[in-house]
């Protein structure tokens, strides 16, 4: 390979290489110094985004990151584009920071009764979490954009208190097809699931944070590049129950996909 390559102009391999996944510029690395030397280009990691990802995603978790990391502006660019990209990549999101739960941080009658809170916790990535008081309309929802090709298990992060009234929730995915720069978009795949009445006595016995793992595997498609313009996928998560019961003693970290490895164990609970 490295031949073939030291008889390619270096902006042309450079350009070559701004297409390739980021798991497969990890091994291009490896071949060699003069190949690890094109990786370290920021124009690779820089293309990366751009062509992986919609524009306007890129530049709005760009404006994130300077916002939330204080001297960012005094890294090297290239630093700065492999943080992004692996911010653009992870494709996981924190309940606590998202807020898209119904009826969260709102106070019942101007006391201190909430539907659902805010709380710190020192065990979260995050460093805070949201808790399930009482609620009746039960409705946690999470968008997760522009997701790589691939596919992926779905892991909530959750802890039941020993006294709850936890049961018949659904879990939801839903892979949308959209445009860039654009409004329309297609529903591709929906899955669903809704767990044995067991499985939330299961998890509040461990009496701490697990990984519930949904058990189906998420397929999300190749993305293609028609008229100029990037079709990729978001993937819309939801836990739902508008049953007329009061829902009580939930903990929630976040949700993410983890790109599915036959290898890795999850504890079962269903």
């Amino acid at each position: 390979m490295s031949d073939v390559f030291s008889l390619v102009p270096s902006e042309i391999v450079v350009k070559i290489l701004s297409f390739l996944p980021a798991k497969d510029l990890c091994s291009v690395s490896l071949v060699n110094k003069n190949l690890w030397s094109f990786i370290q280009d920021d124009y690779v990691w820089h293309s990366i985004c751009i062509n992986q990802f919609p524009t306007d995603y890129v530049s709005e978790e760009l404006k994130k990151m300077i916002a939330e990391e204080d001297n960012i502006e005094e890294q090297h660019v290239n630093v700065v584009n492999k943080k992004l990209y692996k911010r653009l990549s992870r494709h996981i999101s924190f309940m606590a920071k998202e807020r898209c739960i119904t009826w969260l941080d709102i106070q019942q009658g101007g006391g201190n009764n909430h539907h659902w809170r805010t709380l710190e916790d020192s065990q979260s990535e995050f460093g805070k979490i949201v808790f399930l008081d009482h609620v009746w309309w039960f409705d946690v929802m999470s968008t997760l954009k522009a997701v790589l090709p691939g596919i992926y298990d779905i892991v909530w992060r959750l802890k039941v208190r020993s006294r709850n009234n936890i049961h018949d929730l659904n879990f939801s995915a839903t892979v949308v097809e959209k445009v860039e720069n654009g409004d329309e978009e297609t529903i591709i795949r929906e899955y669903y699931h809704t767990p044995q009445v067991k499985m939330f006595s299961k998890i509040a016995s461990k009496n701490d944070w697990v990984e519930y793992r949904v058990p189906y595997k998420l397929f999300v498609p190749e993305r293609e590049v028609i008229g100029g313009k990037l079709i990729y996928h978001d993937v819309r998560l939801k836990i739902f129950n508008y049953e007329g019961f009061l829902k009580t003693g939930l903990w929630i970290d976040f949700v993410r996909l983890r790109e599915h490895d036959a290898s890795r164990v999850y504890d079962e609970f269903e």
